[in-house]
């Protein structure tokens, strides 16, 4: 089985999950990753609750909305929302992390946007490497 086939059979069986039990698993995967205290933990329990709800909530419109058929300004307008909530997360993030936490966060969760978008920075790397 490839990693991709491996990353798709995940994203399914994480579709069946609550927005509870996502926040659940986010929390201990971010307490494995970077050693939060018990402190940390409830904060980022918190923060993944909410915004696995919010997730959920986005995906749910986004189904609705028909993307060929919004007008410039409407496609600006989400955009620039999607971003602001992002800016937020990540300051909140920023306020219960320590500085090396927050480093190591924001390096994976580059990755984690990338692996997303179905693009590997190691593989990238390589293909540059070959086309030379």
């Amino acid at each position: 089985m490839s990693f991709g086939q491996n990353e798709n059979r995940q994203k399914k069986m994480n579709e069946d999950f609550t927005s509870e039990q996502k926040a659940i698993l986010k929390t201990k995967q971010m307490t494995l990753e970077l050693d939060l205290t018990a402190a940390q933990q409830k904060q980022m329990l918190s923060l993944n609750k909410k915004w696995a709800e919010e997730k959920t909530s986005q995906k749910a419109a986004m189904k609705s909305l028909n993307k060929e058929e919004m007008t410039s300004t409407e496609k600006f307008n989400h955009m620039n929302a999607m971003l602001d909530s992002k800016i937020a997360r990540q300051n909140e993030v920023k306020k219960i992390l320590t500085e090396d936490q927050y480093t190591h966060w924001k390096k994976t969760s580059k990755k984690m946007q990338h692996r997303s978008k179905g693009k590997k920075p190691q593989q990238n790397r390589q293909q540059r490497g070959s086309q030379k």
